[in-house]
């Protein structure tokens, strides 16, 4: 019998799987959390030359994160499908992170070339390494309810690597010699652990990440594979739900340093916010899988999504607040704002055997590499935003700003990611995966493989 078959969850594997979630998070929130500050206020790079490096690398992605879906699909070696790119790709990943942040002694003109050559290859390898960690759910967990509880364990170490990013980052910075030396020590730091996480996962998925090298090689029909995605209306409304979350998510993210530091001139509460952000984000993924089976995947995404707008609008129409207030404002922003974040990747394995359900072809790999792509996008689209308004509106690293300046700060802060929000509710209004219809849909998969052993060959 396969050993990829198990009647009981695999909780040590689950556990093991989740703890890529850690090195995932940690590596997309230095990015998303530091890079245009650590670029304008340590490494002296322009906001609008930060601006077109999201641009430019998004368009890389565009063409790179399906090809990388395909080939992890019809990936054939003795180490399995997906667990290749993790055991190799990683340290790879690790040492690129390690040079985004190095900031080494150039002219301006080689700096631009520098940071943009690193962080082109950043981009790359983190589509090697993160398109066959989530496509690897499907693979683990066969039914919804365990894909749910997968994702869930998962989230919480995101939220682990999202702590030791936002919390602990600018402290442990200090300690390694502060600045351009203190960054470069960090990114190294990080660059080890990431690789560390995912290589638990590719240990952990060595049991069911297995291909038999005995049967012929099945061939490629590239018409179902782009019928996995143009065909898919649940998978597209979920990418634009999710997208619009995103980019109010990133766009946040990349001003929050701004905020707090030309705004509020607290700097200080950075960590102990962060911490309070993690916190909730912990607490809300441990009881999503309990909400999931009260109220449903669709109706618990459109709900967190509506909720999330409410302390945003506060903070817009009032961005400078005490201490104490801005902490319970932040606070119940992360407790709300983390389930539909977390909802979305629970919900790609629906759309996955949804997409094999219409088309025969199981394409975990294609169909999570569209999402990683989204995912991607509109995080530089966040990004992009933020460092193109600030520079157009005369933002200067390390003075004094404007109040024209400080109002856009809070607008992206707080006013776009409201937008973002209203956006993922229109979408997710045209979602069509409840949870009834996807049981509906497993068990005809079940019933087309021809029920050995459960369903799975």
């Amino acid at each position: 019998m396969n050993s990829t078959k198990k009647e009981k969850p695999d909780y040590l594997n689950f556990g093991k799987y989740a703890m890529g979630g850690a090195g995932y998070s940690m590596t997309n929130m230095i990015v998303l959390t530091y890079l245009t500050f650590f670029c304008t206020d340590i490494f002296g790079i322009s906001s609008l030359t930060v601006a077109g490096l999201m641009l430019v690398t998004k368009v890389i992605d565009a063409v790179t994160d399906p090809v990388m879906g395909f080939i992890a699909d019809h990936t054939r070696s003795k180490k399995g499908r997906y667990r290749p790119y993790l055991i190799y790709g990683s340290p790879v990943l690790g040492v690129l992170i390690y040079l985004l942040f190095s900031a080494p002694q150039l002219s301006a003109a080689m700096k631009v070339v520098f940071i943009y050559v690193v962080y082109i290859s950043y981009s790359l390898a983190f589509t090697v390494v993160g398109i066959p960690f989530t496509s690897l759910v499907p693979v683990l967990a066969k039914d919804s309810t365990e894909r749910t509880m997968v994702v869930s364990w998962k989230n919480v170490m995101i939220q682990v690597g999202r702590l030791f990013i936002t919390s602990f980052a600018l402290p442990i910075v200090e300690v390694f010699g502060g600045g351009a030396v203190g960054w470069g020590r960090f990114g190294a730091l990080v660059g080890v652990i990431i690789t560390l996480c995912f290589w638990c996962v590719a240990w952990g998925l060595k049991p069911y990440d297995t291909i038999d090298m005995a049967i012929d090689k099945p061939k490629v029909d590239l018409r179902k594979e782009v019928y996995l995605i143009a065909k898919n209306k649940p998978l597209l409304m979920l990418m634009l739900a999710f997208g619009t979350d995103m980019i109010a998510n990133s766009t946040l993210l990349a001003v929050n340093m701004y905020y707090f530091k030309y705004v509020l001139n607290r700097v200080d509460l950075v960590p102990i916010t962060s911490i309070a952000l993690t916190v909730t984000g912990v607490l809300s993924n441990l009881a999503i899988p309990y909400l999931t089976k009260k109220a449903g995947k669709k109706r618990l995404y459109w709900w967190g999504s509506l909720l999330s707008i409410l302390p945003l609008a506060i903070l817009q129409i009032k961005p400078v607040v005490p201490g104490s207030a801005l902490l319970v404002l932040i606070t119940l922003f992360g407790l709300i704002s983390t389930v539909p974040s977390a909802l979305a990747w629970a919900m790609l394995p629906d759309c996955v055997d949804y997409a094999e359900y219409i088309t025969g072809v199981n394409g975990n790999g294609v169909v999570s590499s569209t999402f990683s792509f989204m995912n991607k996008l509109c995080g530089a689209v966040g990004s992009f935003l933020a460092s193109y308004l600030l520079g157009i509106f005369g933002f200067v690293a390390n003075q004094e700003q404007t109040e024209t300046v400080l109002f856009v700060i809070v607008c992206l802060r707080f006013a776009v990611p409201i937008l973002g929000y209203i956006a993922s509710l229109i979408s997710m209004h045209f979602y069509e995966l409840t949870d009834e219809r996807n049981l509906e849909i497993r068990r005809a998969l079940e019933e087309r493989a021809g029920g050995k052993e459960n369903g799975y060959a």
